[in-house]
Formats: C-alpha cells, structure tokens, sequence
C-alpha cells in the first residue's frame, strides 16, 4: 500500500505541459486565413516541405499567374526554366531563397525581386496549425 501510495504521489507531482497555442485569423490582401499559432518554441522550429495546405499566394494559382506575368522582366536573351525554393513562415513572410537549377544570376535576382514584389503569402497549415514551409516554384524566363 505505501509502495502505491507513492506511486500515486510521484505521478500527480508530475506536470505535464499541454501544448499552448492560439487560436488566429488574419487576411492577406482581402484573404483570410484561419489557423493555430503554437506559443511552444521547440515545437515551432520545424520545417515542412509537404503539407496538409501548402503555403501559396493569396489570389490562388490564376493570381499568381497574372501578377508573375505583370511584374516579371521578360528581356532577358534566351528562354529556360529556372527553379527557385523559398520559405514561407507561419506570418506568411518570404525568405531563404535559393536556386535549385543552373541559370544565370540575373535571372535568378529577377526571380526573387518578383517574390518580394508579391508580399506576403497565406502559409502552410499541419494539424490545424500555421507552420514554416518551404516552397518549389519554376519560372520560364
């Protein structure tokens, strides 16, 4: 009975952190997105490649089609497509851009003058979530 009783003692001594979150709305240029903020630091350094809901511009494909095709410098001699990866964090901010294929910098440097043109992003969602992710775009320039 004493060998229980301290049993029960030691696990009600026990404290267990529940995940803290908070629930958030926001809206991106007239888009709102609706997900958890996780208030735990640890849990909120991961990185997601694939997720539940990608992390994609607000006006949808058909938007981000005509706003590359608004904004982009066609001049440039020569056409190839060009691969660029970026993070989208759970604020829908850009960053972490790299190139993924052998183009010319120039290139490369319009691409991701374009990006930041477009502000920010609705991000990704896991879980019910706003996670960081990373995004894969090609562009034929």
């Amino acid at each position: 009975m004493k060998n229980l009783f301290s049993l029960f003692l030691l696990l009600t001594t026990l404290s267990v952190y529940p995940q803290q979150y908070k629930d958030t709305t926001f809206s991106v240029r007239g888009f709102t997105c609706t997900c958890k903020y996780n208030l735990n630091i640890e849990d909120d350094n991961k990185i997601f490649d694939l997720s539940e809901q990608p992390a994609h511009y607000p006006d949808g494909q058909e938007g981000w089609k005509k706003f590359v095709k608004k904004n982009l410098d066609k001049s440039f001699k020569g056409k190839e497509e060009v691969e660029v990866r970026f993070q989208v964090d759970k604020e829908g901010n850009l960053s972490d851009y790299e190139l993924m294929t052998r183009s010319p910098a120039q290139k490369y440097l319009e691409i991701v003058r374009v990006l930041k043109l477009s502000g920010k992003w609705i991000p990704s969602v896991q879980n019910g979530y706003c996670v960081k992710s990373m995004v894969r775009l090609t562009f034929d320039l």
